[in-house]
């Protein structure tokens, strides 16, 4: 339904991008706010009188979605890992599954899924805390066996640490285990999950961040066994990841029936779905769950221009893509009534990521300098034609509760918006000066301003740096990201740095930028590279510390600072919004000033989709890709 769960929490890379979250569409009983956040701002919580949508009429049918990368997993454990954390296969397998709790939409409202009430606080009993969850009594599995509490700990145990007994689950999954103050989670009866902290937990493990309330629930009797397996191997991750899911009992609206490599992919409604007939209201709509349609169909399309074709000749119903669809497109589907575009705002960025551990990418003065080159006003309303905006901090501004004016602002200003040409190439060469850079020919301003490019730029050490790679999606995967990373690459080859901008397929950059060694720790053999991520839950972000603490699952750039480990601990264990909200805006401020990733710019997005189908509602924050098409209440329309 229109659910979206922190499960891929922040990321979803491929969509944008990369992705380290993904989302679970799932829908719960109703849209409140559980008392554990009664202190959510009020423009949270959903009309009391909500106008409720038509009902669905006709036969739908077979719901068919385009994609524009392969679904190349039926594994959820490996979905939600680094392994195959890509938009595409959340799109396809994140229906399939569902958690205790998790945020509604269109409303951003955080509340119970397949949990029995309201998230309760935990309780001190000792030196630990507990908090206590109830499912909703008689869920059924696709295949009929019930939904227990075993289900939710054997996935909690399964997840974590070798030293813990698990299988070491990396990405998405270790902030929903949490290890670091989850001590256990456990069964105490059928219905009941006790979870055990080492000390009282914020609202970011336990309330609409992301933790055990919004793991996404395995079933342990098909798993069981091949986890048990796995865990004799030598490396039982990629073991677990490399099995089979195709069999494995589905829980949301959807089940697994078929994948065909660099074709398509299929699924069919899950006849036992948990909120099969629920009415459900957030952010002022009601609608009743279905799924209304007898088969889905996701078909694979070398283009958006092939895409576009097939939803003009009636041949696929929604266009998926965490991208969304190039403007050029937008008339010629704006002329055809049997066609609509919507745009919405988007809860992602797109960005420039250096390694920290290589040098001169390590060292501030060569980032502040080449961040200083590049005018984000200029990329995006000359180069990128206007179809997206400059970026000069994380936390999106379509995020409207967490958002704050004031604070960008400086950071946009501090952040070099707004400079002429010639002043940004001074800057550059005062910083660059400054850090002890030296030139084979240097680059040079003249009294009247005149500007003559340099080369062979040589490090602090004395050593010439040489040709540093900047790795991008190819133009055919996301023109705009193509464009920017050639940009990039001129403006600092004219300051004498040789960035060479590198097209690559976009599974190959994840393949390299997410790399790790036998312990699991991040590779990180690269030099920079651009990439962007759907951010997931809005109702509490949670992914500042897992792309930037030292030790965050997704912290792929290296980067690491004591100032923002403070930060991100005083996010953690915040009990009220508000001391979450300024302890994230101090991430967001240190962000700007050490430079892990310079936010670059995004867009709306644009999605296009057939009259043939309709939606409960289309204004939602990060479009209907955002809840994967939403496949548990489309309809037919009339």
């Amino acid at each position: 339904m229109a659910m979206m769960s922190a499960t891929t929490r922040w990321l979803r890379l491929g969509a944008l991008f990369a992705v380290v979250a993904m989302l679970v569409t799932a829908c719960g009983p109703s849209g409140t706010s559980p008392s554990a956040v009664a202190s959510a701002p009020a423009s949270q919580a959903p009309t009391s009188e909500p106008p409720a949508s038509e009902g669905p009429t006709g036969d739908l049918g077979t719901y068919k979605l385009g994609i524009f990368q392969d679904v190349e997993t039926d594994n959820q454990w490996a979905s939600a890992d680094t392994s195959q954390n890509t938009v595409w296969n959340a799109y396809f397998l994140s229906p399939m599954t569902g958690s205790l709790y998790g945020t509604f939409m269109p409303g951003i409202e955080f509340g119970p899924v397949m949990a029995d009430g309201d998230l309760q606080p935990t309780v001190a009993e000792g030196d630990k805390w507990i908090g206590t969850m109830k499912l909703r009594s008689g869920m059924l599995w696709s295949d009929g066996e019930p939904v227990t509490a075993a289900d939710v700990a054997f996935t909690w145990h399964t997840v974590v640490s070798k030293d813990k007994g698990g299988v070491e689950l990396l990405g998405p999954w270790q902030d929903f285990a949490d290890e670091d103050v989850v001590d256990n989670v456990e069964a105490t009866d059928d219905l009941t999950v006790k979870v055990t902290y080492n000390s009282q937990p914020g609202l970011a493990v336990w309330g609409p961040g992301t933790g055990v309330p919004q793991i996404p629930i395995m079933p342990e009797h098909y798993w069981k066994d091949i986890v048990a397996d796995a865990l004799t191997q030598d490396d039982p991750r990629t073991v677990l990841l490399a099995a089979s899911g195709a069999e494995a009992p589905s829980l949301g609206a959807t089940m697994f029936k078929d994948r065909q490599a660099g074709s398509f992919a299929a699924s069919d409604p899950n006849p036992n779905y948990y909120d099969k007939g629920a009415e459900i209201t957030s952010g002022g709509v009601t609608w009743t769950e279905g799924p209304y349609a007898t088969a889905f169909q996701y078909t694979l399309y070398g283009g958006q221009d092939a895409a576009v074709l097939a939803l003009a000749n009636g041949e696929v119903d929604l266009l998926l893509n965490p991208l969304g669809m190039q403007r050029g497109f937008q008339d010629q589907v704006k002329e055809n009534k049997d066609l609509t575009a919507i745009v919405n705002p988007t809860n992602g960025f797109r960005f420039l990521a250096f390694n920290h551990s290589r040098a001169p990418m390590s060292d501030h003065y060569f980032r502040d300098a080449l961040t200083a080159l590049i005018d984000k006003e200029f990329l995006t309303g000359n180069l990128l034609q206007g179809v997206a905006f400059p970026l000069y901090v994380i936390l999106p501004e379509g995020n409207v509760n967490w958002y704050n004016k004031e604070v960008a602002d400086q950071l946009a200003t501090e952040g070099y918006a707004g400079l002429d040409t010639a002043t940004r190439r001074k800057t550059a060469l005062d910083l660059l000066t400054e850090g002890k850079y030296t030139w084979e020919t240097a680059p040079t301003i003249d009294a009247d301003g005149n500007f003559t490019p340099g080369s062979g730029i040589i490090g602090p050490d004395g050593k010439k740096i040489g040709t540093l790679r900047l790795i991008s999606p190819t133009a055919s995967y996301d023109p705009l990201r193509a464009t920017a990373a050639a940009y990039i690459a001129g403006v600092a080859q004219d300051m004498g740095i040789d960035v060479v901008a590198v097209p690559t397929d976009f599974g190959k950059i994840i393949d390299i930028v997410f790399a790790t060694n036998d312990k699991n720790e991040y590779t990180a053999d690269y030099d920079m590279f651009i990439l962007g991520y759907s951010l997931g839950s809005a109702a509490f972000p949670t992914f500042h510390c897992s792309f930037y603490c030292t030790t965050g699952d997704s912290n792929n750039t290296k980067y690491s600072s004591a100032a923002f480990d403070a930060a991100a601990d005083t996010f953690n264990k915040a009990q009220t919004i508000e001391e979450a909200y300024n302890a994230m805006w101090e991430m967001e401020k240190l962000i700007a000033k050490d430079k892990p990733h310079v936010p670059l710019f995004d867009t709306g997005i644009l999605e296009f989709y057939s009259n043939r189908v309709a939606y409960p509602f289309t204004d939602t924050l990060s479009g209907l890709q955002f809840i994967n098409g939403n496949p548990s209440a489309v309809t037919a329309a009339k």
